[in-house]
């Protein structure tokens, strides 16, 4: 009896180291989990995106440029702005942007444009759907004159929110707000009126449309 029980462990102890040398190169080829499993489509790599936004200009106070009892020559105004950036594979973005707006300057200018050039990053709040908010920050230049002359420029800096909705996987769409703090340098007018430097503050709003590369 005693040898039949031997017998009966062996032959299990073999299939038992049998069946556990097939197992462990299953298990081996199957490899790490990827991160497809847990990272959204858009992070799964880097972006090149860019695109065009219709954006305003809203005058919140022009500052020492416009100062009493002088008509102001910095009013509200509207126009475009050009992006191009890279998305990394993470919540970032580091872009920089072009934007040109006609601004109201009290008929002081024949036409007045802003001109803007801006370094921008932003930073996005993950949720894991299509639409995703944002907050980011900009740095840069800004010139202003009449028929695209630059009469007057100085350094820009700005802190803003928005969000993005991805209308498909290469194509988004977006709604941002911007406070600037804009110095323009002291300057003579077409009226001859000298207008002091100092900041004007400007609420940007920008309505966005963008395409995304993979690279």
């Amino acid at each position: 009896m005693l040898p039949n029980v031997r017998r009966s462990i062996g032959l299990h102890a073999r299939a038992g180291l049998a069946a556990l040398l097939f197992a462990v190169p299953a298990s081996a080829d199957a490899g790490p989990p990827t991160e497809s499993a847990s990272t959204p489509a858009h992070l799964a790599q880097a972006f090149f995106q860019y695109g065009v936004a219709f954006t305003g200009e809203f005058v919140l106070a022009p500052g020492p440029m416009c100062p009493a009892g002088i008509e102001c020559i910095l009013g509200n105004g509207g126009g475009l702005a050009v992006r191009v950036g890279w998305r990394l594979r993470s919540p970032f973005y580091f872009g920089a942007a072009y934007e040109f707006s006609k601004q109201e300057p009290s008929q002081l200018y024949r036409l007045a444009i802003l001109q803007q050039v801006r370094a921008e990053g932003r930073y996005y709040l993950l949720t894991g759907r299509s639409t995703e908010p944002y907050v980011f920050a900009s740095a840069g230049a800004v010139g202003y004159g009449n028929l695209w002359s630059i009469d007057t420029a100085g350094p820009t800096f700005g802190l803003g929110a928005g969000a993005e909705f991805q209308l498909s996987t290469d194509i988004v769409v977006g709604l941002s707000l911007t406070y600037r703090a804009m110095f323009f340098t002291a300057f003579r007018d077409t009226a001859a009126t000298e207008r002091p430097a100092g900041f004007a503050h400007v609420l940007g709003v920008d309505l966005i449309l963008e395409t995304r590369d993979p690279f």
